[in-house]
């Protein structure tokens, strides 16, 4: 794809029927392939039933597209966690540690370059445990990020996470009370990098907002063709 960095992993093995992986944990990158714009890291939701195949980013490539085509000099890619485990707790607890040794290693290579995260559903959720540490009953603990991080990681963007908390000022969309499945206890934790976080739930989102209504869970599935638009808006203003 056009303006996207494809890395080849050493090491990444895609066992089709299970889709378990193990990918590198760092990302180094040659100072000539440093983004200009943004990097984009993006972690997509749980694989579906029969799903098979390695497709690290799913339903977010319309955004990652969207990324790429209106921040020139931007690169992305999709985090090779485990999004097809079937221990969702493991998925997340190593996913955030892969997240954090992307982001610590890509600015190692890059200093001066600006990193967003990205992450849906499963994703979302590994990725504010990764930026806040873990503060949820039931998921197992991670770190939060360094906040010396702050300035460099300019945009952190989740949709339908199940940590959600209402009342906290990064929160965007129409679910007002409800909460997230696993609901972050310390959203304290998230502050040095509150101006860059935006987290979308909606009503209607069973895994962040409520069961209720009982419509199979549509907003959850909704966001990236509501908001898309929005979060490369607002990824502009933090540059």
């Amino acid at each position: 794809m056009l303006g996207t960095i494809r890395f080849h992993f050493l090491g990444i093995v895609a066992v089709v029927s299970s889709l378990v992986f193990h990918p590198a944990h760092r990302q180094n990158v040659p100072s000539d392939q440093c983004a200009t714009g943004v990097h984009a890291i993006i972690s997509r939701g749980q694989a579906g039933d029969g799903e098979t195949g390695w497709d690290p980013l799913n339903v977010m490539v319309s955004l990652q597209n969207l990324i790429l085509e209106q921040i020139p000099g931007s690169t992305s890619l999709g985090l090779p966690y485990q999004y097809g485990a079937q221990d969702k707790f493991v998925a997340v607890h190593d996913g955030a540690q892969l997240l954090q040794n992307y982001v610590t290693s890509y600015l190692a290579s890059c200093p001066e370059s600006k990193v967003v995260v990205v992450g849906y559903s499963l994703g979302a959720c590994l990725t504010m445990d990764a930026i806040c540490g873990t503060s949820s009953v039931g998921l197992n603990p991670v770190a939060a990020l360094n906040s010396t991080y702050a300035s460099s990681v300019v945009g952190v963007i989740v949709y339908g996470d199940e940590t959600f908390i209402p009342e906290q000022s990064w929160n965007v969309g129409t679910c007002e009370i409800g909460l997230g499945i696993f609901p972050r206890l310390d959203p304290g934790s998230c502050e040095p990098f509150a101006s860059s976080i935006q987290s979308y739930c909606d009503i209607g989102d069973n895994q962040c907002c409520s069961p209720l209504p009982l419509d199979n869970n549509a907003a959850h599935h909704a966001y990236m063709a509501k908001y898309n638009q929005g979060v490369v808006d607002f990824i502009r203003t933090r540059l």
